[in-house]
This record gives structure tokens, C-alpha cells and sequence, in this order.
């Protein structure tokens, strides 16, 4: 999954650091992060730029305390760069990818880099006022926070938790496409948890409200931290308990339907969760 990126490690602890010239710096805009151009023949083009890269390559100033440490790679500190301050210039030099495309990258520490420095990118574009007083909060020194200097409310990156369910009858495994979404490929029945839920009854719910079935023997199967949406989400394998006919919820999904292990293609990356659990099943693993 994404977050497997041995041998490297990303250590998400706070730390009230500095930016240094050559520290990697991440910004984004839209769901494209900024690199180095892979037309302008360089070693180690397709990398994050560093501040003295970009500092270099733009015409308006950027400094060290324009940059919010982010995390660091392998004890290698990251930082932010908000791209409003970039006033729309494109360094010389550098360019935009849609995130995805880095799961093809051979530095498999650079995807998830980047969905982890766009999580908090976009918390922190979405937190630059205070949720209760409304005036503009500051970074916390001490943690991950930002903090009001008018009432002290105190915000902490939001991460909204979500189950997955792959659903078994036997060798058949339940498969979806989405309805509306630019992916079409194979995904499973997933959700947010809301108010007052378990996990496991989060899970149940979601099952019936978009495919109409009822599951039983639950399984955790894993875990993984998701960027794009801000989330957490929680795997389980579950069992078709009683009858098979699907109820299809067409504004979730424009397709649901069940295929035998020896029908289900290889899938064609390994980064999500959901590629995972279904090549687990394929494989007799899960």
C-alpha cells in the first residue's frame, strides 16, 4: 500500500524547525504538486525542488518564513510552501503532476509524500481563520495545531475515519464502480463513520444503504492513512449472510455485481487499500 515505502520511513512527529536551503519543499495547487521538469534533462528531475531551488527560479521572494515543516523522509525535514505565495508563477524549471501519476515512480516515498503533505495543505488553507471566533490563527509552536491568539481555540488536522468492506460468498467477491467519478475501475463498498457508530457498525450500514445486503464475520484486514479525503480508512473482509440479490444505490454506485476469485484481473497498482484486498482474495490470501 502507500505507506509501504521501505526502506525509508516517514516520521510524522512534530518539530519546530527551520527550513534549511536544501530541504525538499512540497506545494500544490489543485491536485498537482510541484517538481522538477523531467524536459529539462537534469539529474533527478521528477524530485521535489528545494527552497533554494525555488527561491532561485522565481521572481517573487521566497524565504524560509514562508515554509511550514510538513514531515520528515528518512530524517530529511519537508516542508510547505502555500501556493498562493507563488502569485501564480511557475519556477523555471519545474512543472505540475497530478499526484497519481507518482505511483509510478520508482521512489515509491515520493506518492505518499505527497498525499500526506496535500492532507495538510489542505487543512491548513481551510483553518486560516478560527472555526469559533473568526480571527486568523496562528501555527502552534508545540504541536501540529493552529491556535486562536483571541479566544485559544485550539485545531488539529482533520482525519475523518472510513471503512472498506470486500464482501465474500464463497469463491465470488462483491465489486463496485462508482457513479460520477473519474475512476472506473473496480473498488469496494466504502463510507465515512458518523456520529455515534462503531466501525463495525458503520460498516453493516454502508453495506446495506448501497448494495442492500446483509454480512456477517467480520475480518480486519488493515488500515491505511488516505490524503485525498482526509481519511483513515479501515479494512474488513465480511461474509454474505443470507440472500445474494443487490439493491443497488445508483448515487453512490453505477454498478455492483459479484465475479468468481478466477475472473478478477491483476490489479494494476498496489498503492490503495482497495487493490490490495481484492488481489488478496484473488490470490486466496485474505
Amino acid at each position: 500500500m502507500i505507506h509501504d515505502i521501505a526502506p525509508h520511513r516517514l516520521d510524522n512527529s512534530f518539530k519546530a524547525l527551520r527550513a534549511e536551503p536544501g530541504d525538499p519543499v512540497l506545494t500544490f495547487a489543485g491536485g498537482n504538486v510541484l517538481i522538477k521538469s523531467l524536459s529539462d534533462g537534469q539529474d533527478g528531475s521528477g524530485k521535489f525542488p528545494s527552497l533554494a531551488e525555488i527561491a532561485g527560479a522565481v521572481s517573487v521572494p521566497v524565504t524560509a518564513d514562508d515554509l511550514v515543516y510538513a514531515f520528515s523522509m528518512d530524517d530529511r525535514p519537508v516542508f510547505l510552501l502555500p501556493q498562493r505565495l507563488l502569485r501564480g508563477k511557475i519556477p523555471k524549471g519545474m512543472e505540475y503532476t497530478n499526484i497519481r501519476g507518482l505511483y509510478r515512480d520508482p521512489d515509491r516515498w515520493m506518492a505518499l509524500a505527497a498525499v500526506t503533505g496535500s492532507h495538510l495543505d489542505h487543512w491548513y488553507r481551510e483553518h486560516v481563520y478560527c472555526g469559533c471566533c473568526g480571527a486568523v490563527s496562528e501555527f502552534s509552536e508545540r504541536e501540529r495545531a493552529k491556535v486562536c491568539p483571541q479566544c485559544g481555540n485550539i485545531q488539529y488536522p482533520r482525519i475523518s475515519p472510513v471503512i472498506m468492506a470486500a464482501i465474500t460468498d464463497g469463491d465470488r467477491l462483491l465489486v463496485t464502480r462508482y457513479a460520477g467519478r473519474p475512476y472506473k475501475g473496480f473498488a469496494l463498498i466504502a463510507g465515512f463513520v458518523e456520529i455515534g457508530e462503531s466501525v463495525e457498525g458503520a460498516l453493516r450500514r454502508e453495506v446495506m444503504e448501497e448494495v442492500g445486503l446483509e454480512v456477517k464475520n467480520l475480518k480486519y484486514f488493515g488500515s491505511q492513512a488516505w490524503g485525498f479525503s482526509d481519511s483513515l480508512i479501515t479494512g474488513f473482509f465480511a461474509e454474505l449472510d443470507g440472500s445474494d440479490e443487490i439493491r443497488l444505490d445508483r448515487n453512490e454506485l453505477s454498478e455492483a455485481l459479484w465475479i468468481a476469485r478466477d475472473e478478477i484481473p491483476p490489479q494494476s497498482s498496489d498503492m490503495s487499500i482497495t487493490a490490495e484486498m481484492i488481489d488478496a482474495f484473488r490470490e486466496g490470501r485474505a
